[in-house]
């Protein structure tokens, strides 16, 4: 390890006296960097652009004497080791400077043993104070780490908890400017890897950040408002982050970045918001990062359309068609906010996209007409209104299919409850369920596929088929059990259905 060299400030007007310390300086090879000043203005000046370990002053200079040049110094918090470098008649002068910290003086002219055994002592003081500020740093950084600690532990406890519990939670929590940043991955970086990552991540974000493991997934990040100032800033603490994450640990990484929170319920509610684009990883292959904008929407500083889209097709899958036009819409907005799109690339993508939604809908039939109205606009909007009407007429059939189900439904219950009755007709179910006859008739024939009344018939033949193999009933009496007067009616209508009589299939001659 070699020798620790501390910097030294003399101050003369007199050129020769500063070159004849500096001279003894380094004839006596003291590891001191020397810098020089004819004045007290000088040597602030000098002060304000670097550290100075030890001040070598003379007391009286024109501009600023020694004494207003240390006070000046003690003043902007600075604290070099003092010496006082004087004649004997102004020793009493110098006494002055006592309470500035002075520590010994060197009198004018200047004594060889005496210079050497000053600078020993205060090479030995520059030393130990050295190690005392080092030691005050690593303490002050330990405590640092513990009031972190004990600061993300609050914080989570905010973040996790009930509205009703929040107010007496928000008075104890203060984070200042901080810029959330949620870091989510689904390999070893904040388990396996975690002790190293995390500094890792420190030596980007600086020392100042709070960094809380939400879970083996997740972690949220606080950042000084000062590194994430700018957006060209916040792309940067983003990018290297993902570089870092790549080349040292072979994972991938998403990332969220948020706008400044000044207090622990800001925080919260962006912390929320951004939960919210953490949906879009699903659709990410590789590493991304999302920024914040003034106006709290979180995009990528890339193409988004594609994420958008796959988006779109799975709320498709799912016929979740409120959701599904909120991506559209991000969409568009994303389109329309974004310049370099050309519009056969705009209407090209669309048109494809709501194709592919048209079909898992079971729609393909409508798909030409969107794609006519598409390819025919003139604005962004005309493509706007052609996609959001064809998917309000979609969601629209899709209610009418589910009623239409429904009521197809709730003619085969009325039936099964009602068989028995002789008065059970087409025109008795419509007036049950308030619809007409035509209607029930045409819709039951589109969805199951056979007429109404030959289903009525059908199941009152399964219900007779029921009795002749479960009891001794008279075939007449069956009959009337099954909604039927006329007994010859039945049988005809039995036989033309099963392809036997009544009495045959009792006697199990036919099998069904």
């Amino acid at each position: 390890m070699g020798q620790e060299i501390f910097s030294i400030l003399l101050v003369d007007d007199e050129k020769n006296e500063r070159k004849g310390i500096e001279k003894l300086i380094q004839k006596n090879g003291y590891p001191l960097e020397i810098f020089q000043a004819e004045n007290g203005i000088e040597a602030l000046k000098i002060f304000k652009n670097r550290k100075i370990d030890i001040l070598l002053t003379d007391i009286k200079m024109p501009f600023m004497d020694g004494i207003k040049l240390m006070k000046e110094i003690h003043k902007e918090g600075w604290s070099p080791v003092c010496i006082i470098y004087s004649a004997y008649g102004e020793f009493e002068y110098a006494q002055n400077a006592i309470v500035l910290g002075v520590i010994q003086y060197l009198l004018k002219p200047v004594r060889l043993n005496e210079f050497k055994s000053l600078f020993e002592k205060v090479l030995v003081i520059c030393r130990t104070k050295k190690e005392q500020e080092e030691q005050n740093q690593a303490f002050k950084m330990q405590l640092e780490t513990v009031e972190n600690i004990q600061l993300g532990r609050e914080i989570l406890r905010v973040l996790d908890t009930k509205d009703e519990t929040i107010s007496e939670l928000l008075e104890n929590v203060f984070i200042g400017g901080k810029v959330p940043v949620i870091l989510s991955s689904y390999s070893y970086l904040f388990t396996k890897y975690w002790k190293n990552y995390r500094k890792e991540i420190k030596q980007i974000v600086s020392d100042e950040a709070i960094i809380i493991n939400r879970d083996d997934t997740q972690t949220l990040i606080l950042v000084s408002a000062e590194v994430m100032a700018t957006q060209s800033k916040a792309k940067k603490v983003c990018e290297d982050i993902i570089k870092m994450s790549k080349n040292k640990y072979s994972s991938e990484l998403f990332i969220v970045a948020g706008n400044v929170c000044n207090d622990i319920k800001e925080l919260r509610n962006q912390y929320n918001q951004m939960k919210d684009q953490l949906d879009y990883q699903f659709f990410v292959s590789g590493s991304t990062y999302f920024l914040s904008d003034q106006t709290g929407f979180v995009r990528r500083e890339s193409d988004m359309l594609s994420i958008y889209f796959k988006k779109i097709l799975t709320c498709a899958k799912l016929h979740d068609f409120e959701e599904m036009k909120q991506e559209y819409e991000k969409a568009f907005s994303y389109v329309e906010n974004n310049v370099g799109f050309s519009s056969i690339y705009v209407k090209y993508n669309f048109s494809e996209v709501i194709k592919e939604t048209c079909e898992l809908l079971g729609h393909g039939k409508r798909i030409m007409q969107v794609m006519e109205d598409i390819y025919g606009a003139n604005s962004i909007d005309q493509v706007r209104n052609a996609v959001h009407s064809l998917i309000d007429k979609i969601a629209v059939l899709e209610i009418q299919d589910k009623d239409e189900n429904r009521i197809v439904q709730l003619t085969r219950q009325y039936i099964q409850e009602n068989y028995r009755e002789i008065t059970l007709s087409v025109s008795v179910i419509a007036d049950e369920l308030n619809i007409s006859a035509a209607y029930l008739s045409t819709l039951f024939k589109k969805e199951t596929g056979q007429t109404l009344i030959k289903y009525i018939s059908w199941y009152r033949i399964e219900k007779a088929k029921e009795l002749l193999k479960t009891t001794t009933m008279k075939v007449g009496d069956i009959a009337e059990k099954v909604g039927y007067v006329n007994a010859s009616y039945f049988i005809s209508l039995f036989r033309n259905n099963v392809g036997c009589s009544p009495a045959k299939y009792r006697e199990n001659e036919y099998e069904e």
